[in-house]
């Protein structure tokens, strides 16, 4: 007869079939461990194969799952009361006689990467990343739009102000000597003021006039060989009154050395920086106990001439030392701030200097701050 397949109670396969002789009949067959079956015919064969990567396989016998191969199994019912693999089932079959009892049932654990799945794998996270950084750059720009319209909105804010206020001063004053109300003690007192306050506004002038020169990238200069001397004794007629009248003691240190030592600029735009500087000394050491700014030169070592303008106030905070060259940056609210100015004095002087081939600094000296600008000699 033929062979026969079966599973015993105790868990074992036994194939046998009958077998006729002279009337009798004999069974012939053998006992077969399931597990030992199962791991060296069926599981050693499906593990060899790029399938097992992929896919889950279940070998049921007569529709009752007896072993399960494959990674994360989990169990479920069919609706026919057999067992299967979670995910998409793929293919089943029986095994031909006399095995027909047993059933091979694949499913889906998952897709596999085609050849190209790297690639799009590697374009995806580039793309994420492009995507990231762009936002991540479009987020800075806006910030920092914001930032500049509200540094844009408190210039203007400040401009009007320095302009209104010596116009008005101007105004006053000069309605007061047209009318005849001030005696003769006051009038050389009002025709100061007057003057003062023209120079402050001819000063706000000519930085705003820069700045819009730089702006457009149209800064001029008649640069020209001049010595130091000539350049300190032109600046200190422009300033000694600025600083007398604020009531400030200006002091230069000079050396017949460095007066003699010539560099190559512009001696209006240099003039510029000192003011600047000079103004900007005033108005942030008005209540240091000692009200004295210094105008110092130095030929150094390595044939640069550096020119340094120190006050005595409280200083720079160490978190505003880079910030105070950009252009209308302000350490103080406008609302609420106590000092005067627009914000692109130390910004204009920051630029015409590097504009003619020097370099700027800036120290604490405890007490004050001080400026420090450096041009090439000419040898």
């Amino acid at each position: 007869d033929p062979l026969e397949f079966s599973l015993l109670d105790s868990g074992h396969f036994v194939l046998f079939r009958n077998v006729w002789r002279e009337g009798e009949r004999y069974i012939q067959g053998s006992v077969i461990d399931q597990q030992a079956f199962v791991e060296h015919v069926i599981t050693t064969s499906f593990m060899d194969t790029a399938l097992s990567a992929t896919s889950n396989l279940l070998v049921a016998y007569q529709d009752d799952v007896i072993h399960s191969i494959g990674r994360e199994v989990q169990l479920n019912s069919y609706p026919n009361g057999t067992a299967a693999f979670n995910g998409a089932l793929l293919y089943r079959n029986r095994l031909t006689a006399p095995l027909g009892g047993l059933e091979l049932i694949f499913s889906i654990r998952q897709l596999p990467a085609g050849p190209g799945a790297k690639v799009l794998g590697w374009t995806s996270i580039i793309i994420a990343i492009v995507f990231l950084g762009g936002f991540a750059a479009l987020y800075r720009l806006g910030s920092s739009q914001i930032r500049l319209a509200k540094q844009q909105q408190d210039f203007v804010s400040a401009v009007s102000h320095e302009l209104k206020t010596p116009l008005t001063s101007i105004r006053m004053y000069g309605e007061m000597l047209k009318e005849g109300w001030a005696d003769e003690s006051k009038r050389k007192q009002y025709y100061e003021y007057i003057h003062d306050e023209s120079e402050r506004l001819t000063r706000l002038i000519s930085n705003v006039l820069q700045l819009a020169q730089i702006t457009r990238n149209e800064p001029q200069f008649d640069l020209k060989p001049v010595s130091v001397g000539e350049l300190l004794s032109n600046i200190e007629s422009k300033i000694a009154n600025q600083v007398d009248r604020a009531g400030f003691e200006l002091e230069f240190q000079r050396d017949e050395a460095t007066d003699k030592a010539t560099i190559n600029i512009d001696d209006d735009c240099f003039a510029q920086i000192i003011i600047n500087l000079v103004d900007n000394a005033i108005k942030f050491s008005k209540s240091a106990a000692d009200k004295k700014i210094e105008i110092d030169s130095k030929l150094t070592s390595d044939n640069q001439v550096t020119f340094s303008v120190r006050d005595y106030g409280p200083g720079i905070p160490r978190d505003q030392m880079k910030k105070i060259f950009t252009l209308f940056y302000r350490s103080e609210n406008e609302l609420t701030r106590e000092t005067v100015g627009t914000g692109i004095g130390l910004a204009i002087v920051h630029q015409l200097t590097v504009a003619m081939s020097g370099t700027i600094d800036v120290v604490n000296n405890e007490p004050g701050a001080e400026f420090a600008i450096s041009f090439p000699a000419i040898t």
